[in-house]
């Protein structure tokens, strides 16, 4: 409940904000994409305010070991620049200069947007739905993927990666680990990356494999439990989630008590993890 409460007192504060700073005005955001035109830069004004206090509030919370609510901070995702994300970077670009919106400010105009309002959230909830059978289809098969898998090993017997393909498992086995975490939870992925896909990959390379789902902001004792779990088992262990961060964090937890803190973090760090915000669980 206090979850809930807190994302709607969050949500209706942002949505007060974009709705003050003219973030919903169709017109006014135009105006600032046209920059060979007439461009209007009061915007800039409300980007500039916005990232300031969030550059203050990053630092208020690299000092703390979580969030109010008690879940860890968000980690990174990565810095992997691909063709997918250009793609849809510049989409995502021409349609905000197309409509003069994006989601947010789609939603906090939902009760004056109008038609023209209510079209556009149908149209982006339609493409958000099309959107995995679409990478998928550009992407191609498992076969041509191209793999994202960087083995970063944090300590001797744990390494971690960004997702990885079912085709990565024979390497795995190769690089001499002995079973495999996914730390990501299915919803997350298409079918062919989903834990029965990678559970019977894995069984095919002479590998354990073991599924403990992590939601972003949500790592409860449960994953950390399971974590450490395997990595009692025997041979090294080889943990991936989107980005490798939360593989990460659930390893520390994991080991607190056996490691010290600033050895676990240290270990994060050397891959861009940042784990400070747990030093005091840790301890």
């Amino acid at each position: 409940m206090a979850r809930l409460l807190s994302a709607l007192g969050v949500g209706a504060l942002f949505g007060l904000g974009l709705v003050l700073s003219g973030m919903t005005d169709t017109l006014r955001v135009q105006g600032w994409l046209d920059v060979f035109g007439s461009w209007d830069p009061t915007l800039a004004f409300v980007l500039g305010g916005a990232i300031l206090p969030m550059a203050i509030a990053w630092r208020v919370a690299a000092r703390r070991p979580a969030a109010a609510l008690g879940t860890p901070y968000p980690g990174p995702t990565g810095s992997h620049l691909d063709r997918g994300l250009v793609i849809g970077s510049l989409l995502f670009g021409a349609g905000w200069a197309l409509a003069g919106l994006c989601p947010g400010p789609a939603m906090a105009s939902l009760s004056f947007g109008g038609t023209g309002g209510l079209v556009f959230l149908l149209a982006m909830a339609a493409g958000m739905m099309l959107a995995p059978a679409v990478r998928a289809r550009l992407n191609g098969p498992m076969g041509r993927r191209k793999s994202k898998m960087d083995i970063r090993r944090l300590s001797d017997g744990y390494a971690v990666s960004p997702q990885i393909a079912p085709s990565d498992m024979a390497a795995l086995k190769a690089a001499g680990f002995a079973r495999v975490v996914c730390n990501r939870p299915d919803a997350e992925n298409p079918a062919e990356l989903q834990s029965a896909a990678m559970k019977a990959a894995a069984a095919a390379a002479g590998l354990d494999y073991v599924y403990n789902p992590v939601t972003p902001g949500q790592m409860n004792e449960g994953n950390v439990a399971e974590q450490a779990k395997a990595l009692a088992g025997q041979g090294p262990t080889f943990a991936y989630c989107a980005s490798g961060n939360r593989s990460s964090q659930v390893w520390a937890l994991a080991r607190a008590g056996q490691d010290s803190a600033d050895a676990l973090i240290a270990a994060g760090a050397r891959f861009g993890y940042n784990l400070e915000p747990l030093r005091d669980r840790l301890r």
